[in-house]
């Protein structure tokens, strides 16, 4: 082989390799929190909100206007004796820090630790649940790894009723 051709054969296998290596995640900048169910990131100067995918946080079950009163009241009560459950965002992200993210069909997910996801943080804190509703193969056995360890503990909200009170076990 010619030095020509072996340098196209070698740019060919190049180009193959980095095309196998790009992927849909992107690099952006954590602009803003504004609770633990939704952030702000910034990527090329434009903001995106960046909602953990696959889970239901107490914040959004706190919104939804379908919840019960007993719902509700538990969510706050809650929220009342574990005050640092509430800042977990604040506590564990960073604004003006660099993360990995890809935005997915449902929801946005965050690398806020290594290769563990803030979805998968946020279970294992037990300050969120999975949304009964998600069904991704790809992210199912994570997030319902990390669910399952906080459960174990009995984190955040597994030792209350607020699971039984505000999520429906729809398919």
């Amino acid at each position: 082989m010619s030095k020509n051709e072996t340098f196209f054969v070698r740019l060919i296998n190049v180009m193959i390799f980095l095309n196998t290596l790009q992927a849909d995640t992107s690099v952006g900048i954590l602009k803003s929190i504004e609770d633990n169910s939704k952030q702000i990131v910034l990527t090329k100067n434009s903001s995106h909100g960046c909602e953990p995918f696959g889970i239901i946080t107490l914040e959004k079950i706190l919104r939804n206007g379908a919840s019960t009163q007993e719902c509700k009241k538990a969510v706050i009560d809650f929220y009342t004796s574990h005050p640092h459950d509430k800042q977990f965002a604040r506590e564990h992200l960073y604004i003006q820090q660099s993360y990995h993210y890809e935005m997915i069909k449902e929801g946005c997910v965050l690398y806020a630790n290594g290769k563990e996801t803030y979805s998968e943080m946020l279970l294992r804190q037990g300050v969120a649940l999975i949304d009964p509703a998600f069904n991704n193969s790809e992210w199912n056995r994570r997030l319902k790894r990390a669910q399952k360890g906080s459960e174990q503990q009995k984190r955040g909200i597994h030792h209350t009723l607020i699971q039984k009170w505000c999520i429906k076990e729809e398919k």
